[in-house]
């Protein structure tokens, strides 16, 4: 009888205790079962090893372009909505240019010239951001058209859809090795456009689709911001890689060079190569003797 009642009261006290735990679990979910180390614990930006003058004994200077529509680039444009911890590319940027806070003195710099000499006021950052559309208006009686109306239609970070890199290569002859480095990032937007509006010089203009350059970002400036922001990885979320481990060291992205340093004003490929399959064999013409440089000074 006394086996009984213990084997009673040591279930109901058995099923207390497990449904606490129950409960315990449905208010506080964990994510994953393991410590998470908060991304604003990391160090920072690596420092780029030293590089003296007189050490450099070969350089090019090149632009590519970076398509978001290529699937290797998937990672740099989504999520196109900031999802937990993860942003893409672009809200990175657009954040650390803090628009909604005009006094916000630390904001990153955006500047209108190629060798980041001009800043861009906030109001014009904001004008940049600003584009309208065009939208019929009709009669509520007839139903017939009685004109347009232009209708606030902001850019947004799901249409900034290519990004483009100015970078240098370098042969260190006191490391021995060929090194790249990016000096400058331009983001740009695409919208639909109304055919036959004037949408102003600083828009290029295909068929109806606009292309608008946000302007021109010292990447040494944008570094911290990207150090400070995880890169999701599809087929390892365990491997905890930020935008600037991406970018600048492991350059897990597709690209295309659009131009190399010329006494031509830099001109780009397409100025002087109008087929499109010569053009992307220009870029890899470049693309191999970058590559082929470094192994030739080891020939005898």
């Amino acid at each position: 009888m006394k086996k009984t009642v213990f084997l009673i009261v040591f279930c109901v006290i058995f099923s207390f205790v497990f449904s606490q735990a129950n409960d315990t679990q449905t208010l506080t979910p964990l994510t994953v079962p393991w410590e998470i180390i908060e991304v604003e614990e990391y160090p920072g930006v690596v420092p780029y090893p030293v590089v003296r003058q007189n050490d450099v004994m070969w350089s090019l200077t090149v632009w590519r372009e970076i398509d978001l529509r290529e699937k290797r680039n998937h990672g740099l444009y989504f999520p196109t909505e900031p999802q937990g911890i993860y942003r893409s590319l672009g809200q990175v940027i657009l954040d650390a240019i803090d628009m909604d806070n005009p006094d916000n003195t630390d904001a990153l710099a955006i500047y209108s010239d190629e060798y980041c000499t001009k800043k861009y006021e906030r109001a014009e950052i904001g004008n940049v951001l600003k584009n309208t559309k065009k939208l019929m208006q009709f009669d509520p009686d007839t139903g017939e058209p009685i004109g347009e109306i232009d209708v606030p239609d902001p850019l947004t970070v799901s249409q900034i859809m290519s990004y483009r890199l100015k970078e240098v290569w370098f042969f260190d002859k006191n490391r021995g090795e060929l090194s790249v480095r990016i000096l400058e990032i331009e983001p740009f937007f695409e919208y639909e456009k109304d055919i036959g509006v004037n949408s102003g010089d600083d828009d290029d203009v295909i068929d109806n689709k606009g292309r608008r350059r946000l302007g021109y970002i010292k990447y040494d400036e944008l570094r911290p911001y990207l150090a400070k922001q995880l890169y999701y990885l599809p087929h390892n979320s365990a491997l905890q890689v930020t935008f600037d481990d991406v970018l600048t060291w492991k350059r897990y992205f597709a690209s295309y060079i659009i131009a190399e340093g010329n006494y031509f004003n830099n001109r780009e490929i397409q100025d002087y190569i109008t087929n499109p399959r010569d053009q992307r064999l220009r870029s890899e013409e470049i693309l191999n003797q970058i590559r082929t440089f470094e192994s030739e000074l080891w020939e005898y």
